[in-house]
């Protein structure tokens, strides 16, 4: 006899890391855009204030993707949806 698998629960810690990490990332990537400006501004390219800058928006934008990862994995789990 087989067994017919249930309907998968979602877990809540991947829902809300997605959305932590999305958060996030709304806040840094502004944040490195302003960083970016000043820097700009101030002393052109090459300053130290540029690695701060894209220290800045590399840290969004792994937020982002981490972010947008974990919620589309999260979703299909929970909605069952195949590749």
């Amino acid at each position: 006899m087989r067994k017919v698998p249930g309907p998968q629960r979602g877990s809540p810690a991947r829902y809300i890391g997605g959305m932590v990490c999305l958060m996030g990332a709304m806040v840094t990537l502004p944040g490195g855009f302003i960083q970016m400006v000043r820097s700009l501004e101030r002393g052109g390219y090459g300053t130290s204030m540029m690695t701060y800058a894209f220290a800045w928006l590399g840290l969004g934008g792994g937020l982002l993707g981490l972010g947008i990862a974990l919620l589309i994995w999260e979703l299909s789990v929970r909605y069952d949806i195949r590749h």
